[in-house]
């Protein structure tokens, strides 16, 4: 079994060496949409195969395979976000990985194992762990049972606690050369793969997604907005964003933002080529203390995004905000 993207089988050989002897707890790190996901789930599937590959890789044909691929290994437990039922009955996915989910996987890996291998639990994303659910979690990752594993997944790892990141062996995985994300692109029948990567920050999983024709042109409504800038009328646009999906609509802004900031400072536009020209412009003009604050706090209510407040009144302060940044 090769690595599950091309980018990645450096990452997967250094994985497959320590096989033998695998980090009981281990952190895998770095930007969205690099492929850690899948990464996690063909090391967790290679430490349970019953008949590995001499490199150390799973078969692919075991039954231990075999129960892996359809969801339903005894000794693999995946710990993620759920969906919840509010008090209407709507359904929403919760914002963190909560205490009771971190107790249950603390039961389960003083079982005994099913099959007398490995037993692996995948934390995914491990940064939305609360803080009494990575608490409760400590104790069992300073000393995991014997033949125990843990793999976190982690897009920011800095939100981790501190006592979680010491206790793990850290593999950060990096963003692919532009030419080995664009080929793969290219494999994939993507059109324009460079605006593409350029979009998604050079994260090739990011920018299949932005593939999508609805989702581009969510983001174009966005920018158009944005591009208005001191005419920006803050009610209008906020009522026009409703329909927008609340992460894409707070990925565009941020890397809007964060063209503004890089242009303010001599630098280049990294994300949006294609508004280019108005970044220039808008650059130059936008002040730079409330730019850089406005950007922080940005980057702070991405905690919160899925929090059931008034999304409208939310973005019409936020673009009380923006305009202020080119008076």
């Amino acid at each position: 079994m090769t690595a599950p993207y091309p980018w990645l089988e450096a990452s997967w050989q250094r994985l497959l060496a320590t096989r033998p002897r695998p980090a009981q707890a281990l952190l895998l790190a770095g930007p969205r949409g690099v492929g850690k996901g899948a990464l996690a789930l063909a090391w967790a599937q290679a430490l349970l195969c019953e008949a590995p590959l001499p490199d150390g890789a799973s078969c692919g044909s075991c039954a231990a395979c075999h129960w892996f691929g359809t969801g339903a290994h005894p000794d693999f437990r995946l710990i993620t976000l759920q969906e919840k039922t509010g008090k209407e009955g709507e359904t929403r996915m919760a914002v963190a990985i909560e205490v009771e989910q971190a107790r249950e996987a603390v039961d389960y890996v003083q079982l005994s194992t099913y099959r007398a291998g490995y037993r692996v639990v995948l934390l995914n994303p491990a940064d939305s762990l609360n803080l009494a659910a990575a608490n409760a979690l400590l104790k069992v990752l300073e000393e995991p049972p014997l033949k125990t594993v843990f793999v976190l997944v982690s897009d920011q790892p800095r939100r981790l606690l501190p006592t979680i990141r010491s206790r793990c062996t850290r593999l950060d995985i990096g963003l692919p050369p532009t030419d080995v994300a664009k080929q793969w692109l290219d494999s994939q029948q993507l059109e324009d793969a460079v605006t593409l990567l350029a979009l998604s920050g050079g994260a090739p999983l990011d920018a299949l997604k932005w593939a999508d024709d609805a989702e581009l042109n969510e983001r174009r409504s966005v920018l158009e907005g944005l591009a208005s800038a001191g005419e920006i009328d803050p009610v209008t646009l906020a009522e026009r964003w409703k329909t927008i999906g609340i992460q894409t609509w707070h990925t565009v802004a941020y890397k809007w933002l964060g063209d503004l900031l890089a242009v303010k400072l001599k630098g280049s536009v990294r994300f949006n080529h294609d508004f280019a020209d108005v970044l220039k412009q808008l650059g130059t003009r936008a002040d730079l203390p409330r730019l850089l604050a406005l950007v922080k706090n940005h980057a702070d209510a991405g905690r919160t995004l899925m929090h059931p407040l008034n999304r409208s009144l939310q973005q019409q302060a936020w673009l009380i905000e923006y305009r202020h940044l080119f008076d």
